[in-house]
């Protein structure tokens, strides 16, 4: 203070105006505007710690399954999860058949079926995973790269696949493979209308237990944003216990199986909030 009052009236007003201007650049740093996350003033860290994403996702052979992811963030650039998710699993030697015709009886129109199909196969799966970013995006705007792996446990319901057959002045039959039957299934198919209504075989559902696992590619549009939305591309892999016999193993289906492990490529499209 001494030191002040001995200074000259300009140099006085110098060194305050140096500490006000000290004063307003420290509290620029430390204060953000209310629609801006931490990661533009600072690289590390963000101020959000849960994510929800709704996810939508096809897969090969042209499976389709959607679900819920939930996460937690433990550092700006890992995100721990669980997702639960339902779809469908097809085999990669189904081909679609349509007769093309009109029952006279029911006056209904035929529906496409797939030849040598037995059941139908559908999964529900429970599974624990991690996120990662490799690369940091742009404070306003980008793509973050990265991975994230998951695997858990799964549920298979295994469906009857049933078949419209014609008969002689009547409306079709709904009908189920049986073994003995396989002729109207894969030989003679001039009496097969096309597939039944999906609700025909719903009392008949079997599950069967499994495990599944996956591993992505992962690109986050605005990776650090309030707005979760993300693009996953990977392989993933679906393992059941017992037999789930999706399409029919016979001399007229030749290389034709069906094996308890179901591997696929997929590509999963993300959408959420971060809070």
């Amino acid at each position: 203070m001494l030191y002040f009052r001995c200074m000259s009236l300009p140099s006085r007003m110098l060194f305050t105006c140096c500490l006000l201007l000290v004063s307003v650049v420290v509290t620029a740093q430390t204060q953000l505007p209310g629609d801006r996350n931490i990661y533009d003033a600072n690289p590390i860290g963000v101020v959000y710690d849960h994510e929800l994403t709704f996810n939508v996702a096809i897969a090969t052979p042209r499976n389709f399954f959607v679900g819920v992811r939930s996460g937690k963030l433990v550092t700006y650039d890992k995100t721990r999860f669980w997702t639960l998710t339902f779809g469908d699993i097809r085999h990669s030697r189904e081909r679609r058949e349509n007769p093309d015709r009109v029952n006279v009886v029911s006056n209904r129109v035929s529906r496409a079926y797939v030849f040598g199909k037995q059941n139908q196969l559908y999964a529900l799966r429970l599974g624990f995973g991690k996120k990662r970013f490799l690369s940091e995006k742009a404070p306003e705007r980008g793509v973050a790269i990265g991975y994230s792996y998951e695997f858990g446990p799964s549920l298979g319901f295994v469906k009857p696949y049933y078949l419209e057959i014609e008969r002689a002045d009547a409306a079709p039959e709904d009908v189920r493979y049986t073994g003995d039957n396989a002729d109207v299934f894969l030989d003679n198919q001039v009496n097969v209308f096309g597939a039944s209504a999906w609700t025909v075989g719903l009392d008949e559902v079997g599950i069967r237990p499994g495990v599944h696992a996956r591993f992505a590619t992962h690109f986050g549009f605005g990776a650090y944003d309030e707005t979760a939305k993300s693009l996953e591309a990977g392989i993933m892999a679906d393992y059941f216990l017992g037999n789930t016999d999706i399409m029919i193993e016979s001399d007229l289906t030749p290389g034709v199986t069906n094996p308890p492990l179901y591997l696929s490529l997929f590509i999963n499209v993300q959408i959420g909030k971060r809070w």
